[in-house]
């Protein structure tokens, strides 16, 4: 069945049509168009002048007819055969989701029995909504400060936007307020553990303290004074070590007890290899690290190692810039020696697993004498002839 043409319809539906369809800013639009000349007229006179044309076909509401046929088009499927009454209840209760410029359009197009009762149908439905639009209108003007009900759709649609910015920009900040929650957490821990240990260092000042104020004056003199005469002592029996050392190495010694961080605390004595023969020791360049000691000492550490013709490299003990420098440390040497009874745990710690990574020989010697040093070199000694 042929479809009504626009110049079929009455001209209050056709009225109907084109109100819906075009508003005042698009009739200049169309005019052109349809190659129409609209001069200064007024929006209500370029409507009134669409509907008087199309009372009649001719080549311009043939034109308008297609015009509204193509821009209408895409609502076909959502009207199909929907009942005009059906049609007419959505109108008048505004459920439609279609615009009621096609639902009009479709329904008295594919309408050919008892069109007219359909336009007037249609002209029932609309009418009553115009009026109720014409009121909100009316109301919206008046209540507005700018009296412009046309911009609040815009206005509308703009804050709707905004929302959604905000919307977005809110889950972002509680994504980040939940972070610093448990940030804060963390903090709180941090702050208990280091109360905790402030006040453990409190006791121990106090501690001290009071341990200080035991001891007199007199009593502190007299003891630094002995330190002193024991450190002359000492200095002069490492001299005495050591020009015995340089004029005679053959001479049979009992040895101190000497710790190998690779045979996991096993004791080892010089010479226990070869029925207690001191060794003839020559390092061969063999780089030796030192770690902590006595640092009045140090230049006869140096001594001892060069004098066996090995290469001394010293560390302090300190474990200031912690592994990494102990690593790269034991990277350049060969033998590393640590006293056990003035170096840290962490100290010895480290340095164990630092030559255990990259298999080379720690020794823990039990003190930081040089008779234990030079023992020690003649153990590693008397081992790699072993092992030859």
């Amino acid at each position: 069945m042929s479809e009504r043409r626009i110049w079929e319809l009455n001209s209050q539906t056709v009225c109907t049509i084109l109100g819906l369809s075009f508003d005042e800013k698009e009739l200049p639009d169309v005019f052109k168009k349809l190659k129409l000349d609209h001069g200064k007229s007024t929006p209500y006179e370029m409507h009134s002048g669409l509907v008087q044309v199309c009372s009649t076909q001719n080549k311009t509401s043939r034109r308008l007819d297609k015009l509204l046929k193509e821009r209408l088009a895409r609502y076909r499927k959502t009207i199909g055969h929907t009942p005009v009454a059906e049609i007419c209840k959505q109108i008048e209760e505004g459920t439609a989701n279609t615009p009621l410029s096609a639902l009009v359009w479709f329904l008295v197009r594919n309408q050919h029995e008892n069109s007219d009762e359909t336009e007037a149908a249609v002209f029932a439905a609309t009418h009553v909504l115009e009026h109720r639009a014409l009121r909100f209108y009316d109301t919206l003007r008046r209540a507005l400060p700018d009296n412009m009900p046309e911009d609040v759709l815009k206005e509308m649609k703009t804050r709707s936007e905004s929302n959604k910015r905000l919307e977005t920009k809110c889950q972002r900040l509680e994504r980040k307020r939940e972070q610093l929650k448990l940030d804060i957490e963390s903090i709180k821990e941090d702050k208990s553990r280091i109360a905790a240990e402030l006040d453990e260092q409190r006791r121990l000042n106090r501690q001290l303290m009071k341990d200080f104020e035991k001891i007199s004056d007199e009593d502190a003199f007299e003891q630094i004074g002995n330190l002193k005469r024991e450190i002359e002592m000492l200095t002069d029996e490492v001299k005495t070590l050591t020009d015995q050392l340089l004029q005679d190495r053959d001479e049979t010694e009992t040895c101190p007890v000497v710790v190998d961080a690779e045979s996991e605390g096993s004791l080892h004595a010089p010479g226990a290899s070869d029925g207690g023969a001191m060794l003839d020791i020559d390092l061969n360049g063999t780089t030796v690290t030192y770690v902590g000691g006595v640092e009045s000492l140090l230049p006869h550490y140096r001594d001892a190692v060069e004098s066996f013709g090995g290469t001394f490299c010293y560390h302090c003990g300190r474990c200031i810039q912690g592994r990494k420098e102990i690593e790269s440390i034991v990277d350049r040497t060969d033998i590393v020696f640590c006293p056990v009874d003035i170096n840290s745990h962490n100290a010895c710690r480290y340095f164990k697993k630092a030559c255990k990574m990259r298999d080379k020989h720690c020794y823990f010697l039990r003190s930081s004498g040089l008779s234990m040093l030079i023992k020690g070199l003649e153990n590693h000694a008397g081992k790699a002839a072993v092992s030859q």
